[in-house]
C-alpha cells in the first residue's frame, strides 16, 4: 500500500527530491523536517520520499506543503516497491538528497536515471568502537556508489577523515553544520515542570536521545544517580524511545526516584527548557539535533567529547565537555551546577548566543542552497567541484 497523500509526486516540476527510508523520530530525520521546508521557502521545488514507513515527521510534512509519499517497500529488494519509488520520484530532477544505505542506492539509481545530481548526507559520526558499523554486505553495496557521488554533506568537521577512507572523493564533500530556530515558542517552564511532578528546587538533568547502545543512556542514568547523591537536589529525566528501553528503565529503578524515563515524546523541547542542563553521554556522535536544541532555549550543555560535539561545546563558557571513559565526571559536573544556578544561566545563555550565530536553520538552509546551485551550475557548464567547504563556527 503506498502511504501518500495529495499530488503524486510525478506530477510536480521537481527540482530536488529527498529520499530516506522513513521519518521515524531521531535526530537526522528532525533534521530534514526542518531542512526541507526552509529550501521550499528559498524557492526550491521540494519533495519527499520515504521507502519503507512514514513516521512522525512524515505529518509534520504534510502539514506544511511538502509533496511528500512512502514506496511502501516491504524489504529491500522488493521489485514492486522499488518500482513505485521510481514511479514516485517521478522523471525530472537536479539533485536527488538522499539519507542511509537503502536509500542511498535507490536514490544513486534515481539520480543516474534523471540525470540529476546525487547528493549524500551523513549524519553519523567515527565508530572506532563498531557500535553502528555497517554490515559487510552494506558496504559491498555502497562501495561503487561512493565514488561516483556527486556531493556528500556531513554535518561536523570530524566526519570528514574517515568519509574519505570510506571512498567518498575529498572534493566531493561539504560540512554544513546542523541548524534549528532561535528561541523557539515553548510552554511556560513552571507549567511543564509541574507536570513533570518536578519540585522548583530541583536541578533537572534531561536526556534527550532515541535509546540505541552508542547513547549510552544508562551511563546517565547511573551519572545524575551519583550526583543525586552528593546534590540531593539533581535529578534526570530520559526522554526516548529504542532498542535500549528495558535496560534503561532498568537502570532508572535502580535510581530510587533519582531519574524518571518519559518516553517518545514530541514535545522534548519544551521538557529541555524546563529543565535546567541538557546532558549527553554518547560514545558516537557527529552533531546531535537536541544539543543545538537545548542551546537554543538557553539550558547549558554536559557531553562527552566525541565527534562533532567539541566544535559546538565550548567548554567553561557554553558548558562542559566529559571524557567517555570517566563517566563520573558527569556526576561531578551536574553536582557543582546545581550548587550554582546563576553559572548555569550564563552558560545557557552564552550556548543560545553561540547557536543563533552559528547553527540557525537559515545557515543551514542557505549551505544546501549554496551546495544545490554549484551542482546545477556544473551540470549545465562542466565547471569543476568546489574544494572541500569547512563549517565556520
Amino acid at each position: 500500500m503506498v502511504c501518500q497523500r495529495g499530488r503524486s509526486l510525478i506530477d510536480l516540476e521537481q527540482k530536488v527530491v529527498f529520499v530516506c527510508p522513513n521519518l521515524e523520530a531521531g535526530g537526522a530525520q528532525r533534521q530534514w523536517a526542518l531542512l526541507a521546508p526552509g529550501l521550499a521557502e528559498h524557492g526550491f521545488d521540494v519533495s519527499v520520499l520515504t521507502l519503507d514507513g512514514r513516521g512522525v515527521y512524515f505529518e509534520d510534512l504534510l502539514a506544511r506543503g511538502v509533496p511528500i509519499a512512502c514506496a511502501g517497500l516491504r524489504h529491500r529488494a522488493d521489485p514492486i516497491g522499488l518500482a513505485r519509488a521510481v514511479r514516485l520520484a517521478g522523471s525530472r530532477s537536479t539533485a536527488v538528497l538522499t539519507r542511509s544505505v537503502s536509500a542511498h542506492l535507490v536514490g544513486h539509481v534515481l539520480a543516474r536515471r534523471q540525470r540529476a545530481a546525487h547528493v549524500v548526507t551523513e549524519h553519523l559520526g567515527h565508530d572506532p568502537l563498531g557500535m553502528r558499523s555497517l554490515r559487510r554486505h552494506q558496504q559491498l553495496l555502497l562501495r561503487p556508489m561512493r565514488p561516483r557521488a556527486n556531493a556528500v554533506v556531513t554535518v561536523a568537521r570530524s566526519q570528514t577523515e574517515h568519509l574519505v577512507r570510506d571512498g567518498y572523493p575529498p572534493d566531493a564533500i561539504r560540512v554544513i553544520a546542523n541548524g534549528v530556530a532561535d528561541d523557539p515558542p515553548v510552554r511556560d517552564r513552571e507549567a511543564v515542570r509541574a507536570e513533570l511532578g518536578v519540585a522548583p528546587s530541583a536541578f533537572l538533568a534531561v536526556l534527550v536521545a532515541a535509546l540505541r547502545p552508542e547513547k549510552c543512556a544508562e551511563v546517565f542514568v547511573e551519572q545524575v544517580s551519583a550526583a543525586h547523591a552528593i546534590e540531593p537536589s539533581v535529578q534526570g529525566v530520559v526522554v526516548g524511545e529504542g532498542p535500549d528501553a528495558a535496560a534503561v528503565e532498568r537502570a532508572v529503578r535502580r535510581s530510587d526516584g533519582a531519574v524518571r524515563m518519559l518516553g517518545y515524546r514530541a514535545d522534548a523541547v519544551d521538557i529541555m527548557h524546563a529543565g535546567d542542563v541538557l546532558c549527553l553521554t554518547s560514545a558516537v556522535e557527529a552533531l546531535p539535533m537536541s544539543v543545538l536544541e537545548a542551546m537554543s532555549v538557553a539550558r547549558p550543555v554536559i557531553a562527552t567529547r566525541v565527534g562533532g560535539l567539541p566544535e559546538v561545546v565550548e567548554p567553561g563558557r557554553t558548558g562542559f565537555l566529559i571524557s567517555p571513559d570517566r563517566p563520573s565526571e558527569l556526576a561531578h559536573a551536574l553536582a557543582n551546577l546545581a550548587r550554582d544556578p546563576a553559572y548555569a544561566e550564563e552558560l545557557g545563555l552564552a550556548g543560545r548566543a553561540r547557536q543563533r550565530r552559528a547553527f540557525s536553520i537559515e545557515a543551514m538552509t542557505r549551505g544546501y542552497a549554496e551546495l544545490l546551485a554549484d551542482l546545477d551550475r556544473a551540470r549545465r557548464t562542466g565547471a569543476p567541484r568546489r574544494p572541500l567547504v569547512q563549517v565556520t563556527a
